[in-house]
């Protein structure tokens, strides 16, 4: 039996999983945290009521490769020359995520799938009530989180600029002008990593433009805009004041994005 918090892998090029405890949190957003979105609310109650296990960090390229290789995945997707290995795979859709839950479970025996978008939100606020799990102040974004205050390459990419009060203006510099290793920044209270920033992580959810109607056991909405996915946690190209637990966007099921990433879950006996 896996205890709270013990870490473990199901295979050497399995990801490594920790398991979170069962709990009740606040879902979404108040209306007075600043560069809050409509769809972030209303607030509500959602109680987890088992333990589960969930990435140690965003599904590599490693760890996507090893599919390829495999035959359980088709696709190759491009690393636009930040590096493969223990960088976050990006350019995966969700349909991808799901080809590479199959695969790994069907390999291992064991139920992987994707995080239902109330479980992600429970991982990354870990406990926290605050607008990101290191607390309300933005300046602390490099330490825990790849976001749009990288190099010089962050700050001109497609022509970005960042202009005060925008929300996008970076608070420092975090040494990235893309994605970075995965665990290169410091992890939150449940020892993930990289929850915010880096890359956006697809959900299994579909999309619904509020909480209203959430399931409150953290199950995933199977009802709404199906033809639309929810994705959290913004990424290395998102400004750091809308990286943020409640933050909320979505995306096409086939849509490959070099935004775009994933991490697992695993539900326990």
């Amino acid at each position: 039996m896996l205890e709270v918090f013990e870490t473990f892998r199901d295979c050497a090029f399995c990801p490594e999983m920790v398991v979170v405890p069962p709990g009740t949190f606040t879902m979404g957003s108040p209306e007075s945290e600043e560069f809050r979105g409509a769809v972030e609310g209303p607030q509500h109650s959602v109680t987890i009521g088992a333990p589960f296990a969930v990435g140690v960090y965003e599904v590599t390229f490693a760890e996507w490769d090893a599919c390829v290789q495999m035959g359980g995945c088709r696709y190759t997707p491009a690393d636009r020359h930040w590096g493969r290995e223990r960088r976050p795979v990006l350019y995966v859709s969700w349909e991808d995520a799901q080809a590479y839950v199959s695969w790994l479970s069907g390999l291992t025996g064991q139920p992987y799938r994707l995080l239902s978008e109330a479980e992600w939100e429970y991982v990354a606020r870990a406990g926290t009530a605050t607008a990101r799990y290191w607390g309300e102040d933005v300046s602390e974004l490099c330490r825990y989180a790849n976001g749009a205050g990288g190099g010089p390459r962050a700050r001109s990419f497609r022509g970005l600029r960042f202009s005060r009060g925008s929300g996008s203006e970076p608070p420092c510099n975090d040494g990235y002008g893309g994605t970075a290793p995965v665990g290169s920044f410091a992890p939150n209270a449940f020892g993930l990593y990289d929850v915010l920033g880096n890359v956006s992580e697809w959900t299994q959810d579909c999309w619904n433009d509020s909480h209203s109607g959430a399931p409150a056991d953290g199950s995933a909405r199977e009802s709404g805009d199906c033809d639309r996915r929810v994705l959290r946690g913004g990424s290395w190209f998102i400004g750091a004041w809308f990286l943020r637990s409640a933050n909320r966007s979505r995306g096409l099921p086939d849509s490959r994005d070099m935004y775009y990433g994933f991490r697992l879950a695993r539900t326990l006996p």
